[in-house]
């Protein structure tokens, strides 16, 4: 007994391509609940025993070193897209970042 199938191996091929995505997504998403929760499971062992000491963020450290990221990957971007593209709306790509970059080095700047 042989299958009749019109089935190429370009419909397996396809049927890879795309659940290889979902397949990521799906994991991914799980990933990042269970980190959630056994974060959270251990917050809350924490404030049980009394252990928990809140953590303090420096706004104005975390600021700059974001800035600094994003102008120096904003800049970069946009001079590829110049080269590549010329002047083209795919330019928005780099300066979009690279203008957060400077607006929160900025903001590095004027407090202290």
């Amino acid at each position: 007994m042989t299958l009749d199938c019109n089935c190429s191996s370009e419909t397996y091929t396809e049927i890879i391509l795309y659940s290889v995505p979902i397949v990521g997504i799906i994991f991914g998403t799980t990933l990042l609940f269970f980190l959630f929760y056994w974060w959270h499971k251990q917050r809350i062992e924490l404030i049980r025993s009394n252990q928990f000491r809140s953590e303090k963020f420096d706004l104005r450290t975390y600021s700059f070193f974001l800035g600094l990221l994003l102008t120096f990957t904003g800049l970069s971007i946009s001079i590829v897209f110049i080269l590549v593209l010329g002047r083209s709306l795919a330019l928005l790509g780099g300066l979009v970042p690279f203008a957060i970059g400077l607006g929160l080095l900025t903001y590095y700047k004027m407090t202290k």
